[in-house]
Order: C-alpha cells, then sequence, then structure tokens
C-alpha cells in the first residue's frame, strides 16, 4: 500500500510532456536574449579587450573611466543620436498618422491604392533604400537635385548634410509606424468625435481634445517601438554619415570594433557604450509599459452602436492627394528610378534623354546574373532567414501557448515581459552582443562566423512571434483542450492535433513576416559575417561601398539591389498567396464536408418514424464524426 501511494505520487508530480517542451522553447529564449547581453555587460565590467582568454582581462572599471574621461566625445554621441533618432521618429510618427488618417478616417479618393503604395517601401531592404536615396541626393546626378534644379531658388540638396539624414531616416520608418497605427485608428469609435464636432468644436480642436487622448497610449507605444528600431539602424549613418554623422551611436559602435590598421578593436570600450544606450531603450521600454498599462480606460470600442466617423475632405481633397503623391515618389518613385539609372549608366551622370541613348547599357544586369558569388550569398540569405524564423517561430509559440494557458503568478509574469523583451533591444546591439559572445565560446564551440551563428542572431527577434502567438492562443476557448483531455489525450497531443492547425495561420503570417525581415537584414550580418558567410546584403554594400577596392562597382551593386528587392517582393508575396490559397482550400473543405453531413442528417430525420423524439445512434455518431474531423463522410 505504501509502495502503491508512493508511485502514485511520484506519476502526479512527474512533469508532462508539454510542461518539458514548453521549458526547452524557455531556454531557447533565455539562450537567445539573455547570454549576449550578459556577456556585453562582463565585457563592459572586464577588459580591457575581451573578458576570457586573454592574460590581461580582469574586473575592473576601466572601460567605464575611460568613456567618462572622453566626456566630450560622450555627450556628443548622446546629443547626435538623440537629435537623429528623436528626429527622425517624430517625423515619421507624424508621416505616419496624415498616411493613416487619409486611409482609415477621411473619404479621400483611392484609399485602396494609397494604402498599397504606402506599404511599396517596406519590402525595399534598408541597406537598399539607403544606397538608393544617396543616388537620388547626389549633387551631380541625383534626379531629385535635378528636379529641383528647375525651380526657382537654385535649391541643392546636400546628402551628408545631417538634416538630410534625419529626413532620410524618417522616410525610411514610415511604413513600420504606419502599419502599427492603421488598426489604433480603425478600432476607434467616431462618436466621441461627432459629440464634440455637434458641441462646436473645429476639427483641430476635436483632434486635440478627443481624438490624440484617446489614441494617446497606442501613439506612445508606436514611438517607443520606432525610437527602438532608428536607435539600431546602421545603413543610413553608415552610408550618409562617415562626416557629419560619426558621433551617431550605431555608428560609434561600428567604428570601435572595425580598427583600422595598427589599431586594435575596442570592444571594451563598444560594450560600455552598449550598455549605456540598453539602459536609454531599457527606460524607454518601462515608459511604454506603464503608460500602456491602462490603455483599457480609453476603449471606445463596444458591441453598440460603434461606427467609424469619415471625415469630409471638401477643398482639401486635391492638397491631401499631392501630399500622399509626393510621399510615394520620394519614398518608392525616384529612388527606384535611381537605382535603374545607375545600372544602366557606366559611371555617375545626370539623367536626359541624350544620355538615355547615348551612354545606357543594360549588360551590368547580366554581370549580376552571371555571378556565382551572387547566387551563393542569396542562397545563404534565404538559408539565414528560414532558419532564424522557424527556431523563433516553434519556440516562441509553445512558450506562449504554456504562459497563456498557465495561472498568472509572478514567475509566468516575468517570463512573459522577458519574452517580449527583444523589442527594446536594438538591432545594432543585439549583432555586437552577439559577436562578443561567439568571440567568446569560439574557444570551446567554434561558431563565430559560421551561417549558424547567423541563424542564431537572426533569430533574436522571437519577441514578433511570441506577441503573435500568445495572442492567438487566448482567442481559442480551453473547452476544445479540455474535452481532448478527457477522451484521453494528454497536452501535448491537445496542443498538437487541437491548438496547432487553429494556430497555423498566426504562425505563417509571423513566419513570413520574420523571414522577410531576415532577407532584409543588413545589421547584424554586418557585425557577424565573413567573406565566406556574407549574405546578400552584406555582399551588396560591398559593389556599392568605395572603400572595398577589387568588388567595387557601383553599376552592378546598383542592378544587384533592384534584382534583390525584386526577389523580396516575389518571395513574400509569394508565401502570402500560398497562404491564402491554403486558406481558401480548408474552408471550402469544412464547408462541404458540413453540407454533406447536413444532407444525411437530413436523410436521417426523414427516416425516423412520426412521434419519436431522437435521431438514431447512427446519425447522431456520424454528426460527431463530421464535425469534429472535417475529412470525414457520411457513411453511403
Amino acid at each position: 500500500m505504501f509502495k502503491a501511494g508512493r508511485t502514485t505520487k511520484v506519476a502526479r508530480t512527474r512533469p508532462t510532456t508539454m510542461t518539458v517542451a514548453t521549458v526547452i522553447a524557455g531556454v531557447v529564449i533565455f539562450l537567445l536574449l539573455a547570454i549576449p547581453l550578459l556577456v556585453q555587460v562582463i565585457t563592459a565590467f572586464r577588459g580591457p579587450f575581451l573578458p576570457f582568454g586573454v592574460r590581461s582581462s580582469r574586473w575592473t572599471l576601466e572601460n567605464f573611466v575611460t568613456l567618462w574621461g572622453l566626456r566630450d566625445d560622450f555627450w556628443a554621441v548622446l546629443g547626435s543620436t538623440a537629435l537623429f533618432v528623436g528626429g527622425s521618429t517624430l517625423l515619421s510618427l507624424l508621416m505616419a498618422f496624415g498616411l493613416a488618417w487619409v486611409t482609415v478616417r477621411t473619404d479621400a479618393p483611392w484609399r485602396r491604392i494609397i494604402s498599397v503604395l504606402v506599404i511599396v517601401p517596406f519590402i525595399i531592404p534598408p541597406i537598399v533604400k539607403a544606397q538608393a536615396y544617396l543616388l537620388m541626393l547626389s549633387p551631380e546626378s541625383g534626379v531629385l537635385n535635378q528636379l529641383l534644379s528647375v525651380l526657382p531658388g537654385d535649391l541643392v540638396i546636400d546628402p551628408y548634410a545631417f538634416s538630410t539624414m534625419v529626413f532620410i531616416q524618417a522616410l525610411t520608418n514610415v511604413t513600420f509606424p504606419y502599419l502599427l497605427i492603421v488598426p489604433i485608428l480603425t478600432n476607434m469609435d467616431g462618436s466621441l468625435e461627432e459629440s464634440a464636432r455637434v458641441s462646436g468644436a473645429s476639427w483641430p480642436q476635436t483632434l486635440r481634445r478627443v481624438t490624440l487622448p484617446m489614441l494617446w497610449p497606442g501613439l506612445l507605444g508606436v514611438g517607443v517601438l520606432t525610437f527602438i528600431l532608428g536607435l539600431g539602424s546602421l545603413e543610413v549613418p553608415l552610408l550618409f554619415g562617415q562626416d557629419s554623422g560619426k558621433s551617431i551611436f550605431a555608428l560609434k559602435l561600428w567604428t570601435l570594433i572595425s580598427a583600422g590598421a595598427g589599431q586594435l578593436p575596442q570592444y571594451g570600450l563598444a560594450a560600455a557604450w552598449g550598455c549605456v544606450f540598453l539602459v536609454v531603450t531599457t527606460i524607454a521600454f518601462i515608459i511604454y509599459l506603464r503608460a500602456t498599462r491602462d490603455a483599457e480606460r480609453r476603449a471606445s470600442v463596444s458591441g453598440k452602436g460603434f461606427r467609424p466617423t469619415v471625415m469630409k475632405l471638401g477643398a482639401w481633397r486635391i492638397p491631401t492627394l499631392v501630399a500622399v503623391f509626393i510621399f510615394v515618389l520620394l519614398t518608392a518613385v525616384l529612388p527606384l528610378f535611381a537605382l535603374l539609372w545607375a545600372a544602366i549608366t557606366p559611371y555617375p551622370i545626370a539623367f536626359s534623354l541624350t544620355a538615355l541613348a547615348e551612354q545606357t547599357a543594360w549588360g551590368s544586369f547580366g554581370d549580376v546574373l552571371s555571378d556565382g558569388e551572387f547566387w551563393a550569398s542569396l542562397t545563404r540569405t534565404l538559408i539565414i532567414a528560414g532558419g532564424s524564423a522557424t527556431i523563433a517561430s516553434i519556440a516562441a509559440t509553445i512558450l506562449a501557448y504554456g504562459i497563456a494557458r498557465s495561472r498568472s503568478t509572478v514567475r509566468t509574469k516575468a517570463m512573459d515581459l522577458f519574452a517580449s523583451s527583444s523589442v527594446a533591444i536594438p538591432t545594432v546591439i543585439a549583432g555586437f552582443a552577439m559577436f562578443l559572445t561567439f568571440l567568446v565560446i569560439n574557444p570551446v564551440i567554434p561558431l563565430a562566423g559560421t551561417l549558424i551563428a547567423l541563424i542564431i542572431a537572426y533569430s533574436y527577434r522571437v519577441s514578433i512571434a511570441y506577441r503573435a502567438g500568445f495572442s492567438a492562443t487566448l482567442q481559442i476557448r480551453k473547452e476544445l483542450e479540455e474535452a481532448a483531455v478527457i477522451s484521453g489525450a494528454t497536452r501535448l497531443e491537445g496542443f498538437r492535433r487541437i491548438v496547432t492547425p487553429l494556430l497555423m495561420p498566426t504562425v505563417f503570417a509571423v513566419w513570413i513576416q520574420m523571414f522577410i525581415l531576415g532577407t532584409n537584414e543588413f545589421t547584424l550580418p554586418a557585425f557577424l559575417a565573413t567573406p565566406e558567410t556574407r549574405p546578400l546584403s552584406v555582399y551588396m554594400y560591398a559593389m556599392i561601398n568605395p572603400r572595398s577596392a577589387q568588388l567595387y562597382a557601383p553599376d552592378k551593386g546598383a542592378a544587384m539591389a533592384l534584382i534583390f528587392t525584386l526577389l523580396v517582393f516575389l518571395i513574400g508575396y509569394g508565401l502570402q498567396y500560398a497562404m491564402s490559397l491554403r486558406a481558401i482550400g480548408r474552408a471550402r473543405r469544412r464547408r462541404v464536408s458540413i453540407g454533406d453531413a447536413s444532407a444525411f442528417v437530413a436523410q436521417q430525420v426523414e427516416a425516423v418514424p412520426v412521434g419519436t423524439d431522437k435521431l438514431g445512434a447512427e446519425a447522431s455518431d456520424t454528426v460527431t464524426i463530421v464535425l469534429g474531423n472535417t475529412r470525414a463522410r457520411p457513411p453511403r
């Protein structure tokens, strides 16, 4: 008896397979996020070169003392970064809010077309957009400066001015806040705005005193995320800021570890810089969490009388369309045209019909397609993007399910916050932290400079998949899993056979998004890739960088950028189209199965004698089978 009771107690305390899977997923996410940041912090306090494997390594505050000793440089970097990131974030939010307002809350014509055109820049890789803007703003041959020269005043934009960098960074980031602001505006009830208008308030007053206070938590969250995104962006500072933007944090970090001839990389000082800005982003993330924790107080969507307000533009319709046209011209039309013109001309020349007829050639596209390194780097890009998206999606979905189905405790809340924290880590800090991690463990686990290291580094955006999986899990009622457990299934079987099919549309959509982000990524491989493992974005940068010596070929780099953009577009939209076809097919099969079940039930009802209160047992069992499994069919 004692032995039987003891066995039962052990069996009860033994962790289930689903619990083990959740723990493994949590460990994977912990390794992706915590270990690299921990290595960076250790490097900042243990130096001055590398924290381990070097005789001179010791615990010291030397890196922070050096950082404070260069206080003029310290405050210059803080100020320049604040102006660059803060200014670009503010401009991008204003443009994104205006575009979202036009497409959601006004009667502007062609709103559906406008919403598609605004999203087009999102598929253009950031390094391609930065290169396109650099070509577009060239003082001698830039197409935008050519257009401005026609206007009175002899206006010429200096591409290397700090203000130009801020505006270019804002243009590259507009699509991200736009995609987040659109659902916020869509879900806001317009009855309060109508009440303000009826009370005599003008549209500016209504916007300031009613609309913006209601949208404040959502807009603040979008602003914080856009700020962190801009802080970790390396493309624009790297191409535009070699002189005027050398004090921007991302470029400063890159410069410290990219030592010139006769110099050693300053890993310890770079780690100290990273810790400083990691504290900044953590404070920003905490402010966002505190500001949005009571967001439900401003909720205006209800099941009774909800309707969005549509603002009539009236005389402002033409100016609004002109503003949208200018935006599309600056973010899509002119950059792509600048790339095309650079690809078909042997050297930078101004556009003219004479030059178009006499000095253009299309050989650079053939050179790209016949370049073996192009196809090798493209293959590596697909492997890295696909592998990282798969790891992040699987681990995040399992952990999200485990936390969503657990009781709300301090431990689960801490795990939820930690799994969501990668959005507070700028890409440049994540890339540098991963670089240090693989450098430190390389004597034991030689991963530095390999494709596996790049796949692991790309997976750090796991929070995107986690938040989507957590929200999707909360929408699935527990009764489905409880019914499976009552029928004898384990939690893992219930998750695999019931929850997973319901989560697959969300998981696949997130996978596509992370795959596209992976194909576009430049900052992470800029820290981690070698000539043998570089993805296409890094190889393309070598083509347009004059310091690349024998690889420098601007016309070939421009052609490669266009081909790269086309491939990203085809792959991204191809995957989305395949997902939509699969969803349509699944819905059609369900309709057919339910239709067959309904017809069979009708036949059974007709066969039941008058006065009978129940269907036959066979009909009841068949209905259960058909509704529980859409592939089942009624017996003939």
